[in-house]
């Protein structure tokens, strides 16, 4: 795959698989209050409520990881049949929005942990989880996506400005049938690499 800036890549990846941690402990916690609700009629592990905070973090935290991978949505209809200037002008204007709508839920988000500080809000549970704890977990997801879009942004303002316009297309553009082609082919090779190390 095309290479990317390092520090953005990695530390996407690492906020991907706590996100994917999450994700895995609400299934254990969710297991574990469907068999005590058989076998003692009640919730213990109030998975629902820690389910959904886990949910909200993982969404926050999977935003960059989404980018720096190219994983994201990007309508490609008009995009592949525009001159290479063109391409250039539209992947510039989709790193500089998605920067903004980064920019717009950080803000968002600084104001709900701020107001649930200010407040003391709790939530309306059993546990009485001091909301400003899920939604600062959250916030942090956001604000490492407003990092690397930004980055992102002046990166590919920075080598439009030097004429490295291959650059911009790994970086920022839409995945080529070559790039898939490569990625699916290394997955293939890791899948098989493995399974002959298994084999040993």
């Amino acid at each position: 795959m095309s290479e990317r800036p390092a520090f953005t890549a990695r530390g996407s990846q690492w906020l991907a698989w706590i996100g994917g941690g999450l994700m895995l402990a609400s299934a254990v916690l969710i297991t574990c209050d469907v068999v005590a609700r058989n076998l003692f009629a009640s919730t213990i592990f109030e998975s629902f409520e820690l389910s959904t905070y886990a949910l909200a973090a993982t969404v926050s935290f999977g935003f960059a990881f989404a980018l720096t991978t190219k994983a994201h949505v990007r309508i490609e209809v008009l995009y592949i049949l525009a001159p290479a200037g063109v391409r250039r002008v539209l992947d510039l204007l989709a790193i500089l929005s998605l920067a903004a709508v980064a920019f717009a839920l950080t803000w968002f988000g600084i104001q709900t942990v701020a107001e649930s500080l200010t407040l003391g809000a709790r939530s309306n549970s059993a546990l009485a989880v001091p909301l400003v704890i899920p939604q600062g977990i959250w916030l942090a997801g956001l604000i490492w996506f407003l990092i690397t879009t930004t980055w992102l942004a002046g990166r590919t303002i920075v080598l439009l400005a030097r004429g490295h316009f291959d650059a911009v297309e790994r970086e920022v553009g839409i995945v080529s049938l070559e790039e898939e082609i490569e990625a699916s082919t290394e997955a293939h090779q890791r899948g098989s690499d493995a399974q002959r190390a298994e084999a040993r």
